[in-house]
C-alpha cells in the first residue's frame, strides 16, 4: 500500500485520477443508496417505471462508455473528453436540484448522467497509462488504491447524510450534495489533469477505425466475459437499489439505517480492497471472483430476513468482503484482457457497471412482479453464483 501511495503521489495524472474518483465516489454515495426512494417516493414513479428508467439509463450509459473509450484511444485526447463528461454531469444533476422536477430527473437519469458515467472508466484508463511499465503487483496496487478512493466518501458522506435526513432533511437536497461532488470533479480535472492527459510524451493512437475498435470489443471472448462479470456485479447493484426499500418496510428508521449500513459496508470494503493484490499474486482473478460471489450471495440471501433487527449489522462483513472484490477486480481483469487498448478496456468497466444495471433492472422487475424486494435479492444471489462458476470454467478452458 505504501508503494502505491508513493507511485500516485509522484504522478500528476495519477493524482488527478485518484481525486476525481473520490469526487465520483461522493456523488455515488449521495445517490446510489437512495435512488429507489428518490424515484418512487420523491418523484412518484412506480416500481415498473423505475425499472424502465434504470434500463434506459443503463443502455444510454453503454453507448456513452463504448464511444468514449474508442474515441479516446483513437484521438488520445483524454483531458477534453473527461471535462465534457464531468461538465455534462454537473448540468444534469444541477438541473434536478434547481427545478425539482420529475422531468428534469428523467432527463438526468436517462441522458445526462449516462454521458457523465463514462468518466469513471477514463480515469482508470489514464491511471493504467501512468503505470503501464510498472510490475503487475504495482499496477494492481495502484488500481486497488484508486478504487478504494471511490469507497472512501461512503464512510464520510453517508453518516453525515444519515444525520441530516434523521433531522428532517428532504431527499431532494441529496441532489445538492451530488451537484457539489460533480462540480468538485470538474474542478479537479480542469486544474490537475495535464493538457494532453499525459506526462513525458505523446500517447500512441490506436490506429483502428471505429468499426474495427467495436469489433475488437464485440469479440466473443471479450463479450462473454463482460456479460458474466456484469452478472456478478449486478448482485451489488441489486443491493443498492433495494436496500432502502427493504429497510423502509422493515424498520421505523429505515431511511437513516440505509445510510448507516451503506457507510459501514463501504468503510469495511477499503481494507479488503487493499488485500486484493496479495490474493491476485496467489490465485487467478476468476477464482477470486467466484469466491466473492459465494460470500456476497450469503449477504443477499440473509439481508431481507434480518433487516428489521440488529443482526443486520453483522452482515456488513460478508457484504464488504464480497463487494470489495466485485467492485475492484473487474478493472484489472478487463485491462489485462485488452492490454493494448487502455481506453477501450477501461470503458469495459463502465459498460460492465451499466450492463449490471440492465441485468439488475430485469431482476428487479421479475422479483417485484412475482413477489417482493426480498425475491429480487434472492435471484441476484443465485445468478451471481452461476456467473462466477461459468467465468471460472471459461478462463480455465483458455489457459
Amino acid at each position: 500500500m505504501i508503494d502505491a501511495i508513493s507511485i500516485i503521489a509522484a504522478s500528476k495524472r495519477l493524482r488527478a485520477s485518484a481525486l476525481a474518483v473520490v469526487c465520483i465516489g461522493a456523488l455515488a454515495a449521495a445517490l446510489a443508496p437512495y435512488q429507489g426512494l428518490i424515484a418512487i417516493k420523491l418523484f412518484g414513479f412506480t416500481d415498473a417505471q423505475f425499472a424502465a428508467i434504470m434500463v434506459i439509463g443503463a443502455a444510454a450509459s453503454v453507448v456513452s462508455s463504448l464511444y468514449t473509450g474508442i474515441i479516446t484511444d483513437q484521438w488520445a485526447s483524454r483531458r477534453t473528453t473527461a471535462l465534457i463528461c464531468a461538465g455534462t454531469t454537473v448540468v444534469g444533476v444541477g438541473s434536478v436540484y434547481l427545478t425539482r422536477s420529475p422531468i428534469a430527473y428523467l432527463i438526468a437519469a436517462t441522458i445526462m448522467i449516462p454521458i457523465g458515467f463514462a468518466l469513471m472508466g477514463q480515469m482508470f484508463a489514464i491511471a493504467r497509462l501512468a503505470v503501464i511499465e510498472r510490475a503487475p503487483a504495482d499496477r494492481d496496487g495502484v488500481m486497488s488504491l484508486i478504487r478504494a478512493g471511490f469507497a472512501l466518501p461512503f464512510v464520510i458522506v453517508l453518516p453525515l447524510l444519515s444525520l441530516a435526513i434523521g433531522q428532517g432533511m428532504g431527499l431532494i437536497h441529496l441532489y445538492g450534495v451530488i451537484t457539489l461532488a460533480a462540480s468538485g470533479c470538474l474542478i479537479v480535472l480542469f486544474t490537475l489533469l495535464p493538457r494532453d492527459g499525459l506526462e513525458g510524451g505523446e500517447e500512441t493512437k490506436s490506429g483502428l477505425s471505429f468499426v474495427q475498435s467495436f469489433a475488437e470489443l464485440a469479440h466473443p471472448r471479450v463479450l462473454s466475459r463482460l456479460l458474466l462479470i456484469a452478472t456478478l456485479v449486478a448482485a451489488n447493484t441489486i443491493y443498492m437499489q433495494t436496500m432502502g426499500l427493504i429497510f423502509e418496510a422493515s424498520h421505523a428508521a429505515g431511511t437513516a439505517r440505509t445510510a448507516q449500513l451503506a457507510a459501514l459496508i463501504a468503510g469495511l470494503e477499503i481494507p479488503f480492497m487493499m488485500l486484493i493484490p496479495w490474493f491476485t499474486a496467489r490465485a487467478t482473478k476468476s477464482t477470486i471472483l467466484l469466491g466473492s460471489a459465494f460470500v456476497y450471495a450469503l449477504f443477499l440471501l440473509l439481508f431481507p430476513h434480518v433487516a428489521g433487527g440488529d443482526a443486520v449489522w453483522v452482515l456488513a462483513i460478508p457484504a464488504a468482503m464480497g463487494a470489495a472484490v466485485l467492485l475492484t477486480l473487474p478493472i484489472a481483469y478487463f485491462q489485462d484482457l485488452l492490454a493494448a487498448r487502455p481506453g477501450a478496456s477501461s470503458s469495459l468497466q463502465s459498460v460492465n457497471q451499466v450492463t449490471s444495471q440492465l441485468i439488475a433492472g430485469g431482476i428487479f422487475w421479475i422479483g417485484t412482479s412475482f413477489a417482493s424486494y426480498g425475491l429480487v435479492m434472492t435471484i441476484g444471489a443465485l445468478t451471481a453464483i452461476g456467473a462466477g462458476i461459468a467465468l471460472r470454467i471459461a478462463d480455465r478452458q483458455t489457459h
